[in-house]
């Protein structure tokens, strides 16, 4: 997939930090860049006046931002989500504590603006959703592994109805349960990173995650 850039507007009253810098999409994770310093002196060095602290945080994190945006809005709209999250983790990182790790930070952060982009969406939904949603369907999600050129017509056609049946069906899930599978299954947290981004204890991410998985396979099967 050919990578897009996307610039920040920070608006307003925002320019003593310097310029918000664009963002490279997509990536799948965390960016492998050398010269990523780490979490806390990247956040040090922006807070102590030098913007590029927060140009390598976007390099480092974007990837996984939009990874979990595609998910839960589909690629369409994450890059909107993308821009949100990091704004608003620009205007809000002198609130971070490190309480959670940055990654569990930004993630909470991602999940709020898509839960928003969400609303967003139901309401323009009966509008354009026969055309967006072919779109969708055929546009590859993050980490999904590209057709088999060598498999048969036929291969090809059951693997993309297995594919549309799975995003459906995670798309069909109530909200709570969702963001949970997709956060385990799709994005690899553990349970205690779900259970800071989602603010519940992990008990409660146990019992989404399990009814989320029997919910799926109900659906599938």
């Amino acid at each position: 997939m050919t990578a897009r850039i996307l610039a920040f507007h920070p608006g307003p009253g925002a320019h003593h930090r310097g310029r918000i810098p664009a963002v490279v999409l997509p990536v799948s994770g965390p960016s492998e860049a050398r010269d990523w310093p780490g979490d806390e002196k990247a956040v040090a060095r922006f807070l102590g006046g030098d913007p590029t602290g927060f140009e390598q945080i976007v390099r480092h994190y974007s990837g996984m931002v939009f990874s979990l945006a595609a998910r839960l809005v589909g690629p369409w709209e994450a890059e909107e989500v993308v821009q949100e999250t990091f704004l608003r983790a620009w205007r809000g990182l002198e609130t971070f504590r490190g309480d959670s790790s940055l990654k569990t930070w930004l993630y909470t952060i991602a999940l709020n603006r898509a839960k928003a982009r969400q609303g967003t969406l139901a309401r323009m939904r009966k509008v354009f959703a026969s055309r967006r949603a072919a779109e969708e369907e055929d546009r590859p999600w993050p980490g999904e592994e590209a057709p088999d050129p060598s498999a048969s017509p036929e291969e090809q056609t059951l693997a993309l109805e297995q594919r549309t049946r799975l995003r459906r069906a995670i798309r069909n899930l109530p909200e709570e349960f969702r963001h949970a599978v997709v956060l385990r299954d799709l994005e690899g947290l553990s349970y205690d990173e779900i259970a800071r981004v989602l603010g519940v204890p992990i008990g409660t991410v146990r019992s989404r995650i399990a009814r989320g998985r029997a919910a799926l396979l109900e659906e599938l099967s």
